[in-house]
């Protein structure tokens, strides 16, 4: 290994690798799952012909990772620059910024108010390069690099998320392994939830590790585990997209040429229970999910607490699925901690959920006690920005990002909470309109 840059090293993973101990139980629309050779094809396009996709959502063309260019976190956000290199800032003391400061655990104080470069490799650390896709979790992110297109991880580890077969955190980026013991590698996916990541390989194959409860497990997978078919103890699940949420996981399952497929989810909490449903794109949140539908319609389940799922109530849906109103035109969706938003085909977007952090572009209202909120049941119009090809969220942000135009400048833009500067190094708590990222 090169202590400057991620290089491949040659290995090779066996063309069948190890499964994982059992067969998962399936929370699923369909009796069986359908299982079939090819890979992961791509189930939504943004207009305009920027390949870009949300953070929490996987869906790419076999060989052709479709790259997740931005992540936002809990409290921190990543982006991959202009040369392939992995920046992230804001919160850190979990070492989720990867910049091999080293992590204190939760200790207050060591937000980083810069875009740092993500290090890798043995001391003097350099940079990890090159970077084809990032995803952002609650503590911890991880990476898609080198030409052998690995899987390395930094941030919190409490509960395996890093899959380095450890449960030490790490301010620098490590390679994922799987139960044969081999680098996770040709990956064209990846998705990072509260405690646990997943991967899409070139085969339509998921993997993930980490918290086991999102996973049906009863124990934490310190390494990546490939997900298997309804009722096969060998067969793996082949599945077109999968996001990782708060304490769940949902994948699209489906053959290669089909445009789109069957949701299937596991863990727990109401975002596990969607119910008879065929999407082409899907996101998890804290405690809540949605999908982009065959008809571009938005369709959401689970917690309802603020609005989250749209459909003008703050009624829960648990085993069914409702829909969010007034969307026919859904490309992509993703959930965050408590709020949704969706890009559109005419490149805008809308949001909806909780705003006690401006995360729909309104401005929160203060109670007796001082304290911000503010919910919005149904689809809102974000206003300043334009020309939008990719968002992203993940199922603890308070705070969203996307890549489009503000006031003629195309680049990242996010919006939402700023309390630990994943937005912008300014003391401002919150962003209700599209703000300009620096990295």
């Amino acid at each position: 290994m090169s202590n400057s840059s991620f290089e491949s090293s040659g290995e090779n993973k066996p063309a069948g690798r190890a499964s994982s101990q059992r067969t998962k139980r399936w929370i699923a629309a369909a009796a069986a799952v359908i299982v079939v050779a090819g890979g992961a094809t791509a189930i939504a396009s943004s207009k305009g012909g920027d390949s870009q996709r949300s953070g929490t959502v996987i869906s790419d063309t076999i060989g052709n990772a479709v790259a997740t260019k931005i992540g936002a976190g809990e409290g921190f956000s990543c982006a991959v620059t202009s040369i392939g290199r992995a920046k992230c800032w804001g919160a850190n003391s979990y070492g989720q910024v990867g910049n091999a400061t080293p992590s204190t655990n939760g200790t207050s104080g060591t937000n980083t108010t810069s875009a740092s470069e993500v290090l890798y490799g043995s001391s003097p650390y350099g940079p990890l390069q090159p970077v084809t896709a990032i995803a952002a979790g609650q503590n911890h992110a991880c990476a898609i690099a080198g030409t052998g297109s690995f899987v390395l991880c930094w941030g919190s580890n409490s509960n395996g998320q890093l899959g380095n077969r450890s449960t030490t955190n790490s301010s620098i980026a490590v390679d994922v392994y799987d139960a044969a013991n081999y680098r996770l590698g040709q990956v064209v996916g990846i998705t990072a939830g509260n405690a646990h990541t997943c991967a899409l390989d070139r085969y339509g194959d998921v993997y993930c590790w980490g918290s086991g409860a999102a996973l049906n497990y009863s124990t934490n997978k310190t390494a990546a585990i490939r997900l298997l078919a309804v009722g096969s103890t060998t067969a793996p699940l082949k599945a077109k997209a999968v996001s990782a949420g708060g304490t769940a996981t949902c994948v699209i399952a489906g053959a290669q040429a089909d445009t789109s497929g069957t949701v299937m989810c596991l863990g727990s909490g109401g975002a596990s229970l969607p119910g008879t449903l065929q999407a082409k794109a899907i996101s998890v949140g804290g405690d809540h999910a949605c999908a982009v539908l065959p008809d571009n319609t938005v369709k959401c389940w689970g917690s309802n607490t603020y609005g989250q799922l749209g459909n003008g109530t703050k009624v829960a849906s648990v085993g069914a699925a409702v829909v969010a109103s007034g969307i026919s035109n859904a490309v992509d969706v993703v959930a965050g901690k408590y709020h949704t938003c969706a890009l559109l085909s005419d490149q805008t977007i809308k949001c909806w959920g909780d705003y006690s952090s401006g995360q729909t572009g309104q401005t929160p209202g203060e109670n007796q006690y001082g304290q911000l909120l503010g919910s919005q049941t149904t689809p809102v119009v974000l206003a300043g920005i334009s020309a939008v090809t990719a968002i992203s969220s993940s199922s603890s942000s308070l705070h969203t990002c996307a890549i489009g135009s503000v006031s003629n400048a195309v680049g990242m833009k996010c919006w939402g909470g700023n309390a630990s500067y994943q937005i912008y190094w300014s003391a401002i708590p919150y962003y209700t309109t599209p703000n300009s990222v620096l990295y």
